[in-house]
């Protein structure tokens, strides 16, 4: 649905779109328990949300039929961007709510009511995440447990800017530059490795934050992230300098998980 066009007023549409924390996001969903406008709770694994099917058995609930509750989901789906880590709905007769978690559903499920307790487990365990923050010229790793930075090392390396002159000389800048970059992605990856190696077994998931370019590069010249056995999560984090500071802060970001609210024929 583009911006200009007008929804159906039969169908969901997002009316609002917002980040919420650990504890804002649980305290929201207290919220939403005692409002009670939610009777249908839909569960979908990050394959299920980015291939769009439809989850089995869905049955009725009170004043919906199948095919609505169908076409609810779908277009749900359809409008809450892919997280990579899977998307909870939840449906009611006039509104809906969509979750994107921090972390993967790893079940797709249905269940009667404002069921939960599955992503609550999702928001309460404290995970143990590596951290991987990188930008042209600056990088930090570190390791988060729960809200806490256990370890950490960061620093940075020239990376020169972009040449714009041509010609010969422009040829010899990209080549010096492109070695400057090489340099600094090993120099990450080396870093990455020092720190997770010793606590590859109690790693839950790998996140990256910065540039999605410049991580992508990073990824394929990095054969440690490859090969450590511990998955990286494809949702990136928000980071505008990479270094210390910003590792101490990035538990935030790491336990963010993104809502969409839904009203019937009512745009954004």
């Amino acid at each position: 649905m583009t911006a200009n066009s007008t929804p159906d007023a039969g169908l969901l549409a997002i009316s609002a779109r917002y980040t919420a924390g650990r504890r804002r996001m649980l305290a929201l969903l207290s919220e939403q328990e005692s409002a009670g406008a939610f009777t249908r709770t839909f569960y979908m694994t990050p394959d299920s949300q980015r291939d769009g099917k439809p989850l089995p058995d869905l049955g009725a609930p009170a004043g919906h039929n199948a095919r609505s509750v169908r076409a609810d989901i779908t277009a749900m789906v359809r409008q809450a961007p892919e997280s990579g880590t899977g998307i909870v709905l939840f449906l009611g007769e006039s509104a809906a709510m969509a979750v994107a978690p921090p972390f993967p559903v790893d079940e797709d499920a249905v269940a009667e009511g404002f069921d939960t307790a599955p992503l609550v487990d999702l928001l309460t365990e404290d995970q143990t995440v590596g951290v991987v923050l990188l930008r042209l010229g600056r990088y930090a790793v570190g390791v988060v447990r729960g809200e806490k930075l256990v370890a950490s090392k960061s620093g940075s390396r020239y990376v020169k800017n972009r040449h714009r002159k041509g010609g010969s000389s422009q040829h010899r800048f990209e080549r010096s530059r492109e070695r400057l970059v090489r340099e600094l992605f090993d120099k990450t990856c080396q870093t990455a490795r020092d720190v997770f190696e010793p606590r590859e077994g109690r790693l839950d998931y790998l996140l990256l934050g910065g540039e999605r370019h410049t991580l992508a590069d990073f990824e394929k010249r990095c054969g440690y992230i490859r090969r450590c056995g511990v998955e990286v999560l494809r949702r990136r984090l928000e980071v505008d300098r990479p270094g210390k500071v910003a590792l101490e802060k990035i538990h935030r970001e790491v336990w963010k998980s993104r809502v969409y609210e839904f009203r019937r024929g009512v745009a954004e």
